[in-house]
């Protein structure tokens, strides 16, 4: 129920909690489980309260609403003629063409007609299938105004817990009196009342929050240490070190026992796993070479991993496994490896912008930079190869699942596409084409082939038959990045320019001067 509060609260507001003062005025200031209660036992009351978001202000002004307002109430949208007009135009076209893309006043058209079905299976009084039934796999239903035959006690205990919520009164009591009247029907079985007592842990701890606070604390202590030689000093960067891996390691131990499954088959999963591979790999280029930037990028790359992940919707992290996706044979050996492949490239692009930042755009080159490219070099070697193992390996189980290894699928194609990027990159290098600086623009550059591979394709593009892939939400983010990447080259061109300009100048002022029709040294 926990977790179906969270998704629940999420698909209708975009949080699972707002900060007081700060959210829709049905939800500003309550946490999941309230609102869900609100929505379970008072839901007319709710339906007329703001509480779904609409964000873009052009779709706000073609349905008539405040452009200034982010939140409306469900009563109010519901009687929208042009928000339903608008979500049929797109359906019409969807129709006429499968392959239509929505503008993005009709895909927020179509979400937020969404949020109001979510809505409208509150305000029916449709019931929950939480009652098992012994010896099958259904479930019975019960509401406050509908139960299937022979759950009238569990209805009796839910209305209960009703009176108790409107009345303001303690919960507690007729909360453990539900919970007894629907395990008195068939208690779960051990492996499973251990799996949901791991769920509520998960959802209760927040693994990726605590690690995200442990690796911004890592990376503070690290760069005291390089200001502060202390063993006091070192002594914490370790314990925070631990602590961040410790809690991503326990985070997607739990998603395992949870799950029954690699923790791979989804793109939140993915970047989750990109992450603890990021910090894994810089930790063991840090015990190899200690006067290194390794362990400092892997922290990095983890933490980026982690934070990307956040902007993933709720409704894409916990998605029910696909059926071609159901073999952790393959999820282990092929998924898995490719998606180190990415937390190995993700490792070297931020390898790069250390480089880039400190010997370019600072001019503070030191004798540790021949190092760090050297270090960019070492990594993008061993993202390649898990690239290209990756790869063949997801053309093995092409040939298993669907009977062939190639079908230049797009995901296929641009994983490919890819591995000629790095391929090249690498060759230009060896024949020596690119110097330091131009390896160490390759990869940042690189690696937007990878992001597209790993995201657009999924999120923009969409088509192909690794639908089980796709997904929305994050693409302003992805963009900002992307700009951001582009804009942080670009500035490290010029500032590379303006230093060639001011060399050849000062070359020139130091070459012999003609006198008298003389040559002087």
């Amino acid at each position: 129920m926990d977790t179906y509060a969270r998704r629940v609260v999420v698909d209708l507001t975009g949080r699972t909690r707002w900060a007081d003062g700060r959210g829709p005025a049905g939800f500003s200031g309550r946490d999941h489980m309230d609102l869900f209660a609100a929505l379970l036992f008072t839901p007319r009351e709710v339906f007329t309260q703001e509480l779904i978001p609409i964000e873009r202000r052009s779709l706000k002004e073609r349905i008539g609403m405040d452009p200034n307002r982010r939140f409306f109430a469900p009563s109010e949208l519901m009687l929208n003629d042009e928000l339903h007009r608008i979500s049929g135009e797109f359906r019409a076209k969807k129709q006429r063409d499968s392959a239509y893309r929505p503008l993005p006043d009709e895909q927020e058209a179509m979400d937020t007609e969404q949020r109001m079905s979510a809505m409208a299976f509150f305000v029916t009084g449709q019931g929950l299938a939480i009652v098992p039934t012994a010896g099958t796999d259904s479930y019975a239903t019960v509401g406050t105004n509908v139960a299937d035959h022979a759950a009238e006690d569990v209805q009796a205990a839910l209305l209960s817990m009703r009176d108790a919520y409107v009345s303001t009164e303690d919960m507690l009591a007729p909360t453990e009196s539900l919970i007894a009247s629907i395990e008195s029907r068939s208690a779960p079985e051990p492996s499973l009342a251990r799996k949901i007592d791991l769920e509520l842990l998960y959802n209760r701890h927040n693994p990726w929050r605590m690690s995200a606070i442990a690796t911004v604390l890592a990376l503070l202590l690290l760069s005291a240490r390089w200001l502060v030689r202390s063993r006091i000093l070192t002594a914490l960067v370790a314990l925070a070190i631990a602590w961040a891996i410790a809690e991503q390691a326990f985070g997607l131990g739990l998603r395992v026992l949870i799950l029954g499954r690699a923790p791979v088959s989804n793109t939140y999963e993915a970047l989750l796993w990109m992450g603890l591979v990021s910090v894994a790999i810089g930790l063991v280029g840090q015990v190899v070479r200690p006067k290194s930037w390794y362990l400092a990028a892997g922290l990095g790359a983890s933490l980026l991993a982690v934070l990307f992940s956040m902007l993933v919707p709720l409704g894409d992290r916990t998605n029910a496994l696909p059926a071609v996706l159901r073999s952790n044979y393959w999820l282990i050996i092929h998924v898995l490896t490719i998606v180190a492949s990415y937390a190995a490239l993700l490792l070297a692009a931020v390898l790069a912008h250390v480089y880039l930042a400190r010997d370019v755009l600072l001019r503070r080159p030191s004798a540790q930079s021949d190092r760090v490219i050297v270090q960019v070099y070492r990594v993008i070697q061993v993202g390649v190869f898990l690239l290209t193992a990756g790869t063949i390996l997801g053309g093995v189980w092409a040939a298993d699942s669907w009977g062939r290894f190639w079908g230049w699928d797009p995901k296929e194609t641009w994983s490919l596409i890819s591995i000629i990027v790095y391929f090249a990159l690498l060759h230009a290098r060896y024949v020596g084409w690119i110097g330091d600086f131009g390896l160490a623009v390759a990869a940042i550059v690189g690696f937007l082939a990878i992001v597209w591979t790993f995201y657009g394709v999924n999120y923009v593009m969409a088509t192909g038959l690794h639908s089980y892939g796709f997904g929305s939400g994050g693409e302003r983010w992805v963009a900002l990045w992307a700009l951001a990447e582009v804009t942080f080259v670009g500035l490290c061109f010029l500032r590379r320019r303006s230093e060639d300009t001011r060399a050849s100048e000062l070359a020139s002022d130091s070459e012999p001067k003609a006198v008298d029709g003389l040559q002087h040294a």
